[in-house]
């Protein structure tokens, strides 16, 4: 009868010095932080870009609509994508590569490639940029951070994930958008595997001064750290 005591107490003392030795769960903020420095440090990811609510223009003339984009992004400036933009009475796809500041586009008439100007508003290889894209948005301009739980993505990868909730106001996110986003605060809200932390989404939404409906960009990433070799087009 002692030995059996005895050894329950030890078994006791087992449990709670594995318990102690637990890591703590982290912050909000360290969750952000870190996830933030997973995606500076990737080679490369794919994405794709959904976005409702109010038109989001990418000319100054205000007649191309964003409504999707999907692509590759190659660290540290490449991206290409196939984006599907609205303009009066049609919706069309155009062919996208960006390196650095140098963008190329498909016609949407004609098919051709041709250089894009300087002020156009949609740089796919921006967005994703460490010095001025999401990772430093990320790491220094988001604020009011909380962590509201873990949940599954319907639709994604069949992983708890952190769901991080939270405000960003600053003119960085206003110019890696190509100003298609802010400048006003918008409402951010991030999944992030644990462990790993990759950050599976992000849902940003924005309210438009005249406008009954926000405009929501959903971004999703997967295929995670893939070397991916995006080139200049060929006329």
């Amino acid at each position: 009868m002692v030995k059996r005591a005895n050894l329950l107490l030890l078994l006791l003392c087992l449990l709670i010095a594995c318990r102690s030795d637990a890591p703590p769960e982290p912050t909000a903020a360290e969750i952000v932080s870190r996830a933030a420095a997973k995606m500076a440090s990737l080679q490369g990811f794919r994405f794709v870009i959904d976005r409702s609510g109010a038109p989001a223009y990418l000319d100054a003339s205000n007649t191309l609509s964003l409504r999707r984009a999907e692509g590759e992004y190659a660290a540290p400036d490449r991206a290409r994508a196939m984006v599907r933009v609205i303009v009066p009475g049609l919706v069309t796809n155009i062919a996208i590569v960006s390196i650095g500041e140098t963008q190329w586009q498909t016609n949407p008439l004609t098919g051709q490639w041709e250089t894009l100007p300087p002020n156009w508003g949609f740089n796919p290889s921006v967005l994703f940029r460490e010095d001025v894209g999401l990772p430093a948005i990320l790491a220094a301009d988001l604020t009011n951070v909380v962590l509201e739980g873990q949940e599954k993505l319907e639709g994604g990868a069949n992983v708890s994930l952190y769901k991080i909730t939270g405000e960003a106001t600053s003119s960085k996110l206003y110019e890696m958008s190509g100003t298609l986003i802010g400048p006003e605060t918008v409402q951010v809200t991030m999944w992030v595997e644990p462990g790993s932390f990759l950050l599976h989404r992000i849902l940003v939404i924005e309210p438009v001064a005249g406008s009954e409906e926000p405009s929501i960009w959903q971004v999703d990433f997967s295929q995670f750290d893939e070397a991916f070799v995006i080139e200049p087009p060929i006329p």
